[in-house]
């Protein structure tokens, strides 16, 4: 590591790049195990938000998963066709209408979730449990820091 303000950082010492790197392979690893369940990462995230909110808004959905409304509400629709998710439009147009998971909904997360638990296992991402869980409290540090920069 570099101990000199203003000398060059090596690759290998910035954290955001190693950040990138990992998300990048994990990012891969995700997507494969998602495919098999026909699932994109951004679906199953939303879906995993609806089973731990029902009624959750298309603002806080999007906010969880890093997507706008407009698109988040574009998946949601596609979630809604494949008969993942139900939503209740009793309140009219124009009004909020609260989404929830549906029986194959609940089955599919269900399945997804427990091979996103084995790619997340400590020992699967070379680590031991406490600093799994130190390295996951780090991380939602930075999210946190970088959300509060882009309000």
């Amino acid at each position: 590591m570099v101990d000199q303000p203003g000398a060059p950082l090596r690759a290998d010492d910035a954290v955001g790049w190693t950040i990138v790197r990992a998300a990048r392979v994990l990012a891969r690893e995700f997507e494969e195990a998602m495919r098999a369940h026909d699932l994109t990462p951004t679906q199953f995230g939303i879906l995993n938000a609806i089973a731990e909110s029902p009624g959750i808004g298309s603002g806080e959905l999007a906010r969880q998963v890093l997507g706008t409304p407009q698109a988040v509400g574009q998946l949601v629709g596609a979630l809604e066709e494949a008969g993942l998710v139900a939503r209740d439009r009793s309140q009219g147009p124009g009004r909020r209408a609260a989404t929830k998971l549906t029986r194959r909904g609940r089955a599919r997360l269900a399945a997804a979730r427990r091979v996103t638990a084995a790619l997340n296992a400590p020992e699967a991402l070379g680590l031991t449990a406490r600093e799994a869980r130190a390295l996951n409290a780090m991380l939602h540090r930075i999210l946190e820091a970088r959300a509060k920069e882009t309000t």
